[in-house]
Formats: structure tokens, C-alpha cells, sequence
């Protein structure tokens, strides 16, 4: 199954062409722009796919160039940036900080940064819709731009993925990409996690053990006995310590098991790679006991029924 994917280039594109063509193809990216014409010697190409998801992948190769500011009118989302090739300097939140080999680059998507790329260059940018990341753990009101240093270990490994996902792009295709978008989004939030950018919940103690409490409630979403006791007596907590972290952060631990494993019924949906699997096996895969409540619940949750996801994603599979 191909992906939604597009290619600008200014190449063999007339001089007075290029300008239109570079505009339309940072739009197509959701990358801001400069209004001020770009020189006569400006050279690049856009390549980008999107994934069943939502989750855009660009990869962006010009001569010296400025990004700055913000695209506006785009849904909520994170940004990531990965330097293929090429030097740069960053300018986020006040603070300028030259850019390292593996070091990322990350941001909410509308908020101002500038990235000088002072050489010909390679970038990959990455845009996660944040209705993809853990709800409750990434707080999109406390993030700011800012990077991920290259010589985190985490970081390390998130940077070889992507930058494999830059050198493949043309190539990848639906049933590919899946494991990359499950992947991406549990790295995401817990290199975030080390960056404050997630719920405070008071301190940076209570915040670490509620980060700790959902991910161990991700690796058991399958599990159709997993419940409030199963965590507590893991995690040698009581109910109401458990209970008020999640009240804290806005949810409820009941809500955030279902929202979750709803959540990876939908992604296995909208994927190729799971296309023999029928509506009920999915829903039961993950942890749900009821195949009625599981597609109220999809329907409540995504305002669409689970076949109409499969459909619209344009998977064909058994129902």
C-alpha cells in the first residue's frame, strides 16, 4: 500500500520559477518560509511522505538556508528536526546553541524558532500529531522548543532510526512505516520525559513514577485481567496514591487504559501489516473483552465506527 507522499525540486526550474516552487514546497512541509527572495545560485529539493496516522516525514536538501518563525494554521502537533548533513545554529526560546551531529531538535508546531543551515545541507523534520503521544504524560502547554542532545544514549538510538528513515524515504512504504510510528511516539515521550516537558504533578519525583506507572501500563495493555490492583501491587503502591496521580494529571486510570488500547486498535487498523486480522481479533489482541462495547467506545472516542477506520485508511482486511 503506497503512502500520500510529494517531491519539489528546483531543479532544471527556471530562475524566476524557483521562488514559487521553494514556497510551495515548505508549505508542503508545514515549514515556515522567508517572503524575501532567495538568491540566484539557490539550489533544493522536498521530499516527504505521510504516514496512516498522520505522523509527516520530510526530508529537506538546499544550499544555506534560514528557517524562522512559525507555520501557521496546522493542526496540533510536535516537531522534530535531524540534521543529515551540513552545520547549523539554533535559536529557541532565547536561547542560540549550534547544532551537533545526533543532536535533535524538537518543538511545538506554531511556536517561533529560527535554524540557520550555514552549509549545503540534509534535514530530516518530523511532525507527530500530539493526539498520537500519551495522553497525560506530554504536556503540550509546558513544551518549548529546545534539543535533545546527541549524547544521550536515548537520543542516540532515536537519531539512528530516523536518520535510516531519511535515507529510505522513497522507498518505504504503508506496511513499513507502522513499526516506525509505534516506535517514534514511546521515544518521544520518554526523551521528553527527561527534558521536563511532561506533567509536573507537584515534583520531579511523583512525575518520574507516574511516567513509570503508564508504561507499565502500555506493556500489559493486552492483558484482559490488567487492572488498578495488577499496578498497584507491581508498583507497591496504594489504589489512591495511583488514583490522585492520574486525577492530577486529568484523567482517570480507567480512562487511561481504555483511551490507550484503543488507541493501538486504531493503529493496527489503519496498517497494512495487520490487514489479516479481523475487527474482533484486533479488539480482543488488546485487552478488550466485549467486541459491542470496544466499537461504542471507537465510535465514542474517534467518532467513526473500527470498519469505517479500516476503510477510510483505505486497508482492505477481513471484518
Amino acid at each position: 500500500m503506497s503512502l500520500k507522499s510529494w517531491h519539489f525540486s528546483t531543479q532544471a526550474i527556471s530562475t524566476e520559477e524557483r521562488p514559487q516552487v521553494w514556497r510551495d514546497a515548505m508549505n508542503a512541509a508545514c515549514l515556515p518560509h522567508d517572503a524575501a527572495p532567495i538568491n540566484e545560485g539557490f539550489e533544493g529539493d522536498v521530499v516527504g511522505i505521510v504516514s496512516p496516522t498522520g505522523i509527516e516525514f520530510s526530508r529537506v536538501r538546499a544550499t544555506p538556508l534560514t528557517i524562522s518563525g512559525s507555520f501557521r494554521n496546522q493542526q496540533a502537533a510536535l516537531w522534530l528536526a535531524l540534521l543529515l548533513e551540513g552545520r547549523s545554529m539554533f535559536l529557541g526560546s532565547n536561547e542560540r546553541v549550534p547544532v551537533a551531529r545526533g543532536d535533535m531538535l524538537y518543538g511545538p508546531c506554531g511556536r517561533d524558532s529560527t535554524l540557520e543551515l550555514r552549509a549545503d545541507f540534509r534535514l530530516l523534520y518530523v511532525r507527530v500529531p500530539t493526539t498520537l503521544l500519551h495522553p497525560g504524560l506530554v504536556d503540550p502547554r509546558r513544551l518549548t522548543c529546545g534539543v535533545l542532545p546527541g549524547d544521550s544514549s536515548l537520543t542516540r538510538v532515536l537519531a539512528a532510526m530516523l536518520r535510516a528513515v531519511g535515507d529510505e524515504l522513497e522507498g518505504l512504504d504503508a506496511e513499513d512505516i507502522h513499526p516506525i510510528e509505534v516506535a517514534l511516539s514511546e521515544f518521544l515521550v520518554a526523551s521528553l520525559a527527561n527534558h521536563h516537558a511532561v506533567h509536573t504533578l507537584g515534583d520531579r519525583k511523583r512525575s518520574e513514577h507516574f511516567l513509570r506507572i503508564c508504561q507499565s501500563i502500555d506493556q500489559q495493555l493486552g492483558d484482559v485481567e490488567l487492572s488498578l490492583n495488577t499496578i498497584t501491587e507491581q508498583q507497591r503502591v496504594s489504589s489512591r496514591y495511583v488514583q490522585k496521580l492520574f486525577e492530577d494529571a486529568g484523567m482517570s486510570f480507567t480512562g487511561y487504559v481504555r483511551d490507550r488500547r484503543l488507541e493501538r486498535c486504531r493503529q493496527e487498523l489503519m496498517s497494512p501489516a495487520h490487514r489479516g486480522l479481523s475487527v474482533s481479533e484486533i479488539c480482543f489482541r488488546w485487552g478488550f473483552n466485549d467486541a459491542a462495547h470496544f466499537s461504542r467506545s471507537f465510535r465514542a472516542k474517534f467518532d467513526m465506527t473500527p470498519r469505517s477506520c479500516r476503510k477510510e485508511s483505505g486497508v482492505s482486511g477481513d471484518v
